[in-house]
């Protein structure tokens, strides 16, 4: 009998009764990163921490730049554009009372928009001065318009219109509030949006294209043969 009860014990369990998967779990850390820009923009070696951290953030991360700013250097809001752009995460900007000049180039620059309520935005021309001799002020002034017209337009249109824009590039100041900022917003998304459709339909084309060519070579290749 004891020989039996041995048996019986040394027997595996039946397929039935054995667990059909396997359970594992992997953590994933994921930071919030949270900056508030919350007087003027100072010159770029104040930010050279928040900067590197805005651009080393992995794809896990979330970063929020929280905005009450009346604008300022222009040089570093150009390092954090940069930064924004190059780095991994998905960054946030929120505008929580006033973001003007510098600070709305900043805001646009995002992937995701926050307006809070009572909030306003102003655009106009840049603001700055130039050096040295009477030749030499004329071509950095020329170069610097030049730069900050190419910029300007690639982040503020389409959410301003063409003859917005051109009046700012003029001199011209404009005054926005939360509401038509959130209007604006949705008419830039749209937009973009359908760019990105444009932009896959004409992929789609030419793989099409791409295709019959493939096809066409195969059929040649079998006639050779």
């Amino acid at each position: 009998m004891s020989r039996l009860k041995e048996e019986s014990a040394e027997k595996p369990e039946c397929e039935a009764c054995i667990k059909p998967y396997q359970h594992f779990e992997q953590v994933i850390t994921k930071r919030v990163h949270h900056f508030y820009i919350s007087k003027g923009i100072e010159e770029p070696e104040h930010y050279v921490e928040m900067i590197h951290q805005i651009r080393m953030a992995g794809p896990d991360d979330v970063v929020f730049i929280h905005l009450n700013t009346p604008g300022g250097d222009l040089t570093t809001g150009v390092q954090i554009i940069n930064a924004m752009a190059a780095s991994a995460a998905h960054i946030v900007c929120s505008v929580e009372a006033e973001s003007y000049s510098l600070g709305t180039m900043i805001f646009l620059s995002a992937d995701e928009f926050i307006v809070q309520d009572n909030c306003m935005m102003m655009f106009h021309q840049y603001i700055g001065g130039v050096y040295g001799k009477g030749h030499e002020q004329k071509a950095q002034l020329l170069a610097t318009e030049e730069w900050f017209e190419v910029l300007a337009r690639e982040i503020y249109v389409p959410f301003l219109s063409e003859a917005e824009f051109n009046s700012i590039i003029k001199g011209g100041d404009l005054w926005i509030h939360t509401e038509d900022i959130k209007e604006r917003l949705n008419v830039m998304v749209a937009a973009m949006e359908e760019e990105i459709e444009v932009e896959q339909k004409k992929l789609d084309e030419e793989q099409e294209e791409l295709n019959a060519e493939l096809a066409k070579a195969k059929k040649k290749a079998k006639k050779k043969k």
